[in-house]
């Protein structure tokens, strides 16, 4: 059986965290370029996992426990965080895609209004 990487681990952390993938490569002292290289390494260069384990807050353990790909990966027990700044650009962003639905909607109706009237002029062409 194949066995989760080390790198796999990482991205599992990074997805689930609220900062960038910019102030968590700052963080480990990484370039946000390099962040994707390490998730496709099976085993974390000595200097990046250190730091991953200090910014993340997990225990060495975490990275070096093999798990079979079926079953879990133990991710550190720290409930999954939404800051507020998150809710409100969540909250705007569904305010505008609300607004866009109902200028489309909007939009629809004015073209049903226009193929009607198009209908109804051929039609009266064909009557002729």
């Amino acid at each position: 059986m194949a066995h989760i990487r080390q790198g796999e681990k990482l991205l599992l952390l990074v997805k689930r965290d609220t900062r960038s993938t910019g102030e968590i490569a700052d963080a480990m002292g990484v370039d946000k370029s390099y962040l994707p290289r390490l998730y496709k390494k099976d085993v974390l260069p000595a200097k990046p996992l250190r730091r991953a384990m200090a910014v993340f807050q997990v225990p060495e353990s975490y990275f070096t426990e093999q798990m079979d790909d079926t079953g879990m990966v133990s991710e550190p027990d720290t409930p999954y965080r939404a800051g507020a700044n998150d809710l409100k650009r969540l909250e705007a962003e569904n305010a505008a895609l609300r607004e866009e639905i109902a200028r489309l909607t909007k939009m629809v109706e004015q073209e049903k209004d226009v193929n009607a009237k198009l209908a109804e002029a051929i039609v009266n062409m064909s009557k002729r």
